[in-house]
Formats: structure tokens, sequence, C-alpha cells
């Protein structure tokens, strides 16, 4: 089976997240980079978009730079908080769909309450419904994340987001092998609600909570996860979409733009194909 990949944000920032900066790398330099790898597309931070705009950069030069680079396979990351009633909440929100609209991307990825805030289930899936509502209203998809230190931990638990038609799950295997899920899990996922998959690796112990061991990933290989296994079973849902490499680490943020989209995708399809 031939596979097809994107490169993560973090993956090729140059930088950690949670940093003032989304990359500490020129998007030009980070676009030339994924192309010389031999990426098929890029996935874009929303505070990223912000930057490029404030940078001068408008949304058709935005756009011209991702066809020329040959990215054709674009989404924009990570939308956190669209569950509050905030301004900080509705900005980011509202961005995140811009930047969608701006590059031609299909789908965002949003993640769940980081903050352990106690939130009903019941409320988060209604806001989750409006968000899909919003997003739908300009063609774009958005991927729910499972992570196993939010209020929405594993699979059993996304699935019962998905009641629009537009919504799916970003299937991270980090978060599934380290969230203690099997690769069999992957069935319960409806083969067209799988928008997005990221790789990655890891140390077959975690280095302290999961919210730090997270920034300590390896590439693909390198680590002790069953990838073939993890493959297999996206394989036999019969979904078809891209691997995302996602590598968080202080070892890819000191690379340059070249070497990170190089070797991260080198790893990946040693052990993908």
């Amino acid at each position: 089976m031939t596979r097809h990949y994107t490169c993560s944000s973090y993956t090729i920032s140059g930088l950690m997240p949670g940093r003032e900066r989304a990359s500490r790398h020129p998007l030009p330099e980070r676009l030339t980079a994924c192309q010389a790898a031999g990426y098929d597309g890029l996935w874009l931070h929303y505070r990223d978009y912000l930057e490029q705009r404030t940078a001068g950069h408008d949304d058709y030069a935005l756009r011209a730079m991702f066809d020329e680079a040959g990215m054709n396979h674009r989404g924009i990351e990570f939308l956190t908080d669209w569950f509050l009633d905030s301004a900080k909440g509705r900005e980011a929100e509202t961005a995140c769909l811009a930047a969608a609209t701006a590059i031609g991307a299909s789908v965002i990825s949003v993640g769940g309450d980081f903050g352990q805030r106690g939130i009903r289930q019941s409320e988060m899936i209604e806001r989750f419904v409006e968000l899909c509502s919003r997003a739908a209203d300009a063609d774009i998809s958005v991927a729910l994340e499972f992570v196993p230190w939010s209020n929405i931990p594993d699979i059993a638990t996304a699935v019962e987001y998905l009641e629009a038609d537009n919504a799916g799950l970003m299937v991270d295997c980090w978060h599934l092998f380290r969230g203690g899920m099997s690769v069999s899990e992957i069935s319960r996922i409806p083969r067209d609600r799988i928008l997005a998959v990221q790789v990655n690796d890891a140390d077959a112990i975690p280095a302290g909570p999961l919210a730090e061991d997270t920034l300590r990933r390896r590439a693909c290989g390198d680590g002790a996860f069953d990838l073939p296994g993890f493959a297999r079973a996206l394989d036999a849902t019969g979904t078809a979409v891209h691997f995302s490499v996602e590598i968080i680490s202080p070892e890819f943020v000191a690379m340059t733009a070249a070497d990170a989209a190089r070797f991260s995708l080198e790893k990946a399809r040693a052990v993908f194909g």
C-alpha cells in the first residue's frame, strides 16, 4: 500500500508548543523543506496564520505559497477552549476557520478540556455540534483529538461526539498507546469519520506525567510503539487518509527545517512504506 504523508506544524516549527511564536523558521522555508523531503502537505497552526497576516502576507499570498510548494493536503491545528463562552475562545475559533479558508484546508483539529473544568459531557457535545455547524458553513470538517489527560481521553468517549455530518476524529498513535488503548479499538470508528491520523513513536516507559512525556516524542521506529499494528488496524477500516508525522521533542526543535522534514519523513516511510 502506498502511503501519503503530511507534516504536522509542530514537527517543523523549531519551537516547543506554548511559546510566544508559532515557529522560528519562516513559512517559505518550512514549505520548501517539506517539498524537498517529499511531503504531500503541511498542517498550519492557526496562531501561525495570525503571525503571517501580521507580517503582511494576505490570504492570497499564503495560499499561493502552499500551491507553489505542492502542499496539496492542508489542515489547521490546534483549537482548544472552543467549548468556553469566552472572548479568547471565540477569537481562536474565528482565526482557525479563517486560516482554513485562507489556505484551502478542508479540516481543522481540536482538543477537549485539558483543564478538567468539570464540564458535563452533554454540554461539551452540544457545543461541539455548534462548532461543527459553524465550520460546515465554510465547508470545513472538524477532527476531534482524544487525549488521555483531557475530558475526551479515549476513542470510546470521542465517538460519542460524532453527531454532525462534518465531525470526525484525529487518531494520534501517541495518545492511543499512552492512553492504554488497544489498536483493536480503532475498529469502533466508522471509516468516514477518521479525518486525520498522526504518527510518531516514544519510549516504552513514560518519562513523567503524560502532559510532559508528550513533549519527548521520537521519530517513527525509534521507540516502542507497535506502529505496524497501528497501521494494520487503520487499513482494516478502509480509511485512506494521509499520515501526518507529528514529532514534538527537543531534538527536533534543534534541527533546521530541512533536516526536521527530511528525517521525520524518512523514518516514517521506513516503518509504514
